[in-house]
């Protein structure tokens, strides 16, 4: 009976909203140049010290992406090509500077500063030609990147956090580590100090502008473009915060489930229908798919996506799949890496193979084909059209 009931639920979130006759497959993946667990050393040492970093699979397996990391991907991916002869791509949802941990250290952690990935990159021992081999990837139009955020935390609450003299925050911070493993300061504020664009107060949200503004120009730097679609970290962010992101040339909200500041809504999490359209002009679509293999190695990944393609295709509608990063990592646990990758290359094989006439597309893309072709299902457009549901944090 679950199982009827979870097909029937994937159905009907695929029904309404942009149609095409055409079978997209997106794959967005978030975090790509955020500092996590630097190195295994820096884990079995905050483990030995009583830090939590065995409960999730980020903790234990994410890092910045290495040499080793994106080559391997990428032998993977130029594999395979679709019937217009281009490669599987995954839209890196990419931050583009970390903490600078000496100043910040220098300022007795009074005040926050921060360094462009490619100079993090630099910092790691095996990565200093990640950044270069990246850019050969984009030629390939293979790991596209687009924008999600300056840096993956939101500096004031991290600040509060490290000021407060918890333990286990200095413990983290010493290894120049962004894990968020501790109750910081409020339960109430979900995801803590990851979440970016969550706020408590105007004054938090006054801090916004300057982050969106600086970050899209130091995309722009970084990748030679500025990003035409944005994701928040951790997806927690206020709908008054598009009035910045259109003026930094956002035109695409790659998730229309959105989790609300608890500020705004107390842990309501607000929905949106594929084609949506804000007041700014701004579209959304839905991330229908996962693939999230460092949750649980033995989990039927490959039947579960191509269940759920079968799915958005019968309705017409593109397959965009959520892929975090740390799913592709294994300079801390290899077989991290080698597992999801061997079910990566199944995967494309399998879709291929079912699908001949699939097109592969980065998210930027997609939002250019939803924006050029209007159609919707019954031609219904859903407009501003939104709803807002109640969820609770332990079950997320």
């Amino acid at each position: 009976m679950k199982k009827q009931l979870k097909r029937i639920k994937k159905n009907l979130i695929n029904i309404p909203g942009w149609v095409t006759s055409k079978k997209i497959v997106v794959i967005e993946s978030d975090d790509w140049g955020s500092v996590s667990m630097p190195s295994l050393e820096a884990y079995n040492r905050l483990l030995s010290s009583g830090v939590p970093v065995d409960k999730s699979s980020f903790t234990q397996f994410d890092s910045l992406e290495s040499e080793e990391d994106l080559n391997e991907l990428f032998n993977i991916l130029t594999k395979y090509k679709d019937f217009k002869g281009n490669h599987p791509c995954i839209t890196a949802c990419a931050v583009v500077a970390n903490p600078d941990f000496d100043k910040i250290k220098a300022s007795d952690f009074q005040e926050y500063h921060y360094e462009p990935i490619t100079d993090t990159y630099n910092r790691y021992p095996h990565h200093a030609r990640s950044f270069e081999i990246w850019k050969q990837g984009m030629e390939a139009h293979l790991l596209w990147p687009q924008f999600h955020g300056r840096e993956h935390l939101n500096p004031r609450e991290w600040l509060k956090a490290l000021q407060s003299g918890d333990k286990f925050e200095r413990l983290v911070f010493d290894e120049h580590a962004l894990l968020a493993v501790t109750e910081q300061l409020t339960s109430k504020r979900f995801m803590g100090y990851l979440a970016a664009f969550d706020f408590e107060s105007e004054e938090d949200f006054s801090t916004f502008e300057q982050v969106v503004r600086e970050g899209q120009a130091l995309f722009e730097t970084l990748f030679g473009f500025k990003s035409i679609s944005f994701v928040a970290p951790t997806g927690i962010r206020s709908d008054r915060l598009d009035a910045l992101l259109v003026q930094q040339g956002i035109k695409y909200h790659q998730v229309g489930q959105q989790f609300l500041p608890y500020s705004e809504a107390r842990f309501a999490i607000r929905n949106r229908l594929m084609g949506s359209v804000n007041k700014y002009g701004q579209l959304y679509w839905r991330r229908n798919g996962m693939f999230e293999p460092s949750r649980d190695w033995n989990f039927d990944w490959v039947g579960s996506v191509m269940e759920e393609m079968r799915y958005a295709f019968r309705w017409g509608k593109p397959y965009v799949i959520s892929s975090h990063r740390v799913n592709y990592i294994g300079d801390i646990v290899k077989q991290n890496r080698e597992v999801t990758l061997a079910l990566l290359d199944r995967l494309l094989e399998k879709t291929i193979a079912t699908y001949p006439d699939v097109e592969f597309m980065s998210s930027d893309q997609l939002g250019e084909e939803m924006k050029a072709n209007p159609r919707f299902f019954l031609r219904l457009a859903p407009t501003t059209f939104y709803y807002d549901k109640k969820y609770s944090t332990n079950k997320i």
